[in-house]
This record gives C-alpha cells, sequence and structure tokens, in this order.
C-alpha cells in the first residue's frame, strides 16, 4: 500500500470516530432529563404540622374555691421564702465594682463593709473576692467577725529556699487564703540581721513572691535585696511584720 492509499484510510477512520463521537453525544443529550423538570419531579412537598388544640367549655364556670385555695397570697408567705438574719449574705466582687459601689448597692456606708470584712484599703478589691454584707445589728467590727470569722483571714507562708547560695538564695512568700492582701509597710528580716521593707506589692489568693538575697531589677514576682552575701543559714529565723508592726509569720530555716 503506498503512502496516498495509507493516507486516505487514516482520514477516513478519523472521519467515521468522529461521526461516532457526535452521535453518542447527541444520543446522550437527548436521554438527560430537563434540570428543571427534574427538580419539580423530585421536591418532596411540605410537611403537614397538625396541632391539637384543646377544647374549652366556654360555658363552664371556673369554681372559685379552687382559684382561691391554689393562689398564693402575700399574708402568709412560704417559711422558705424568710431569709434567716443568723446567715450572713456572701456578695461576690465583679469586674470593675468598687467598694463605694457595693455600699452603694446594699444601703451601706464604705466604713461598715470594711469593718465587717476587716479591710484597711477602700480602693482595693479584686474580681472574685467574698465580701460579708452586714446586715441590720450587725454592723459593728466585733459582731461582724464574730459572725464570719475567716471572712478576711489571709494566711501567708514563708520558706527560704538554697540557703548559702548566694546566687539561687532567696524567701518565698506565697498567700495561701482566698483573700488578697498588699504588702506595702510590710517588713521581713533576718533575727539580728538585715530587715527588708516592701513597697506596693498586691498579693492575690495563691499567690506568690520571691525574696533574692542578691541585687537585681524587681518585678511583680521577683524582689531583690542587694545584699553583698548570703542571708541565710541553717537555724536562722525569718520574721514577717504588717504594717502594724505585728508578726505575721515566723520561720527557722532548717
Amino acid at each position: 500500500m503506498d503512502r496516498r492509499s495509507l493516507l486516505f484510510v487514516i482520514l477516513l477512520n478519523s472521519l467515521i470516530s468522529l461521526v461516532i463521537a457526535i452521535v453518542v453525544v447527541w444520543a446522550a443529550e437527548l436521554r438527560r432529563p430537563d434540570l428543571e423538570e427534574l427538580a419539580a419531579r423530585y421536591t418532596p412537598p411540605p410537611p403537614v404540622v397538625l396541632i391539637a388544640t384543646p377544647t374549652v367549655d366556654a360555658a363552664a364556670p371556673v369554681p372559685v374555691s379552687t382559684v382561691a385555695t391554689n393562689a398564693p397570697t402575700q399574708s402568709d408567705p412560704s417559711p422558705a421564702a424568710q431569709p434567716t438574719s443568723s446567715d450572713p449574705q456572701v456578695y461576690v466582687v465583679q469586674a470593675g465594682d468598687s467598694l463605694f459601689g457595693i455600699a452603694i448597692r446594699y444601703n451601706l456606708t464604705v466604713e461598715q463593709l470594711m469593718d465587717a470584712n476587716d479591710l484597711d484599703n477602700p480602693d482595693f478589691v479584686f474580681s472574685g473576692q467574698r465580701l460579708v454584707i452586714p446586715q441590720p445589728g450587725q454592723t459593728t467590727p466585733g459582731a461582724s467577725t464574730a459572725a464570719t470569722p475567716s471572712a478576711a483571714v489571709v494566711t501567708l507562708t514563708v520558706q527560704v529556699e538554697q540557703a548559702g547560695n548566694f546566687a539561687e538564695e532567696n524567701v518565698l512568700i506565697v498567700n495561701d487564703s482566698n483573700n488578697a492582701v498588699n504588702l506595702q509597710g510590710w517588713t521581713l528580716g533576718k533575727v539580728n540581721g538585715p530587715v527588708y521593707a516592701f513597697t506596693d506589692l498586691p498579693l492575690f489568693p495563691g499567690g506568690s513572691v520571691r525574696l533574692h538575697s542578691e541585687a537585681g531589677q524587681d518585678d511583680s514576682l521577683n524582689l531583690y535585696w542587694s545584699q553583698s552575701a548570703p542571708v541565710w543559714e541553717s537555724g536562722a529565723v525569718v520574721r514577717l511584720f504588717n504594717q502594724d508592726g505585728r508578726e505575721v509569720v515566723m520561720y527557722t530555716v532548717p
């Protein structure tokens, strides 16, 4: 077979294949259903919701005795609704609260709130703090403190770490109570040794601060005493005093 005959056979086969492809596509288009018609055919009808409406006999009168028996009256309050004066009311401080705003809310004075909760600073409250709201007749410090002995109790623990190692030596102070305390004016010292005076330092519940013996830059978690040698050794006694000069913690280095 010469080249001309071979070329003719190839062109003929190509033409036949093209015709067959066109016919197949045309037949497929004829068999494909219309999309709108298919959507209309398979769109389910909306469900029918049946609502049962109870029938009430409008002519039947409502028994007066039934209404009078079930209706609560103000003249006979339930015993559970009467607050007991022996249980003090507790308010949990929210973000943005102030002692003045809380006092106004409960028709009290700031001094009454401070006395009832053994507070020293009227401008220092924190979110989550539990404040006792004194009831009438319980606004004196003695009465409120006796009713809630743990309302403003602050428990601090002191521990000396790495005693004698000047680079690592520090005193760890932890607030183990549920109340915040500001260490401003407090002092920590060694018996027959140096004394450190704290500046404005709020210590929140569960919070802690370390007083390092060496020099450094203070931050909210670390304070530096700037001593020239180690301060603590085994047997040394640590004493922590509040701003009133009352001893709060005494700790002996093991």
